[in-house]
């Protein structure tokens, strides 16, 4: 077992009820998918409710929007996989004194990183 454990969930700022609902976020009128959303905003409470049970432990719990990506699911749409998984990296690999419970994207919000849930 790991001195060190961490929890990265993969989420997307589309998740983000804070984003959706706001008429000033670039997206506003055309991130409206559904199911995907929805998905994702539940995982996003999950990620708050794990870091909590966990908040007495060494673990860190955070969830991290990689950005649209090229692949199969975006038709190949987007930035590079070595981007998306360096984003993704960088919150496994933080150490003891690095948050949990937070959401981040760069490619949201690429000068503070993290986003409002």
């Amino acid at each position: 077992m790991s001195s060190e454990p961490r929890i990265v969930n993969l989420s997307t700022s589309v998740g983000s009820l804070s984003l959706q609902s706001n008429p000033e976020w670039p997206a506003y009128n055309y991130a409206k998918y559904g199911v995907y959303a929805i998905s994702k905003a539940a995982l996003n409470m999950y990620t708050i409710q794990l870091a909590y049970e966990l908040r007495n432990t060494n673990f860190k719990v955070n969830a991290v929007c990689p950005g649209l990506t090229k692949t199969d699911f975006t038709f190949f749409n987007g930035g590079e996989v070595c981007v998306a998984a360096n984003r993704v990296i960088k919150y496994v690999l933080i150490d003891n004194d690095g948050p949990t419970g937070k959401f981040f994207s760069e490619e949201s919000n690429p000068v503070i990183v993290e986003i409002p849930w």
